[in-house]
């Protein structure tokens, strides 16, 4: 059963369209842009609010895909459709998961904490965008606590809470900024409302609408999914260290290299 909210794709494709959320989208396309241009592997996973994700475009993983959640059934170019508490991927085989907003869609955002933490590869990236409910958007949703609309019928998870559960699931957090201060609200024009935006990014004394956090994945796995790179250290102090695997020459062999 899908753990999705009281959010349908009509709602979603009504909202997504408009110069509100293009704003956000645009945005946060470039800083995930950033990001994912920084990472390498094979399998880039994408879930989340930009039904036309360009930006994946600029990514070094071998391969990178959209995968559509349940309210997202209409309308998204999407390799297929996924619940949230059931992702149909072994273990250990996504390098990079972005989660645009897809945490503050669902009304399960735990569960699909523990789908991409399940489905990443170790020393993998787990890349999240959400809406900050302490902010002056989060204090908007409040005054509008049963509005049908979106984006104020979003279940929004705050940073801590998603720090502490990633904390629980052996990731370490690399990176977090806030974004998105001055989103939704329109500075004179959409132009200086993005590049005030833009400014304001990492800025942590003004509450900010939003947050993006990279995370990586700490736990050793069983089996490596790719050839490892070995790495050879130089000896110390010049002296020479020998070959794992390879056992002391018997006695009699070395007497004979003494021979002569």
């Amino acid at each position: 059963m899908s753990g999705s909210i009281r959010i349908k794709p009509e709602m979603y494709l009504d909202w997504v369209s408009t110069p509100v959320a293009q704003r956000l989208l645009a945005l946060e396309a470039g800083w995930l842009r950033e990001w994912t241009s920084q990472l390498h592997g094979h399998n880039l996973l994408y879930a989340g609010i930009d039904n036309q994700p360009r930006f994946l475009r600029h990514g070094r993983t071998q391969h990178a895909f959209n995968m559509a959640l349940q309210w997202q059934r209409q309308d998204v170019e999407a390799a297929g459709i996924m619940n949230d508490d059931a992702w149909p991927f072994a273990d250990n085989t996504l390098d990079v998961v972005v989660l645009q907003h897809g945490l503050d869609m669902s009304g399960r955002p735990h569960q699909i904490i523990r789908e991409a933490a399940r489905s990443i590869v170790p020393s993998g990236y787990l890349i999240v965008t959400g809406f900050n409910p302490y902010s002056l958007w989060g204090g908007v949703r409040w005054l509008r606590t049963f509005s049908t609309r979106m984006p104020w019928i979003t279940n929004p998870v705050s940073e801590r809470r998603l720090r502490d559960w990633l904390t629980l699931l052996d990731f370490r957090i690399e990176h977090s900024n806030p974004i998105a201060h001055t989103w939704p609200l329109t500075l004179g024009s959409e132009k200086l409302s993005r590049r005030t935006d833009r400014v304001l990014a990492g800025v942590r004394w003004l509450p900010a609408s939003g947050y993006i956090l990279i995370a990586r994945k700490t736990i050793a796995g069983m089996t490596p999914i790719r050839p490892r790179r070995w790495v050879l250290s130089e000896p110390a102090f010049g002296m020479t260290q020998p070959l794992a695997g390879r056992s002391e020459l018997p006695a009699d062999e070395r007497e004979k290299l003494h021979v002569g």
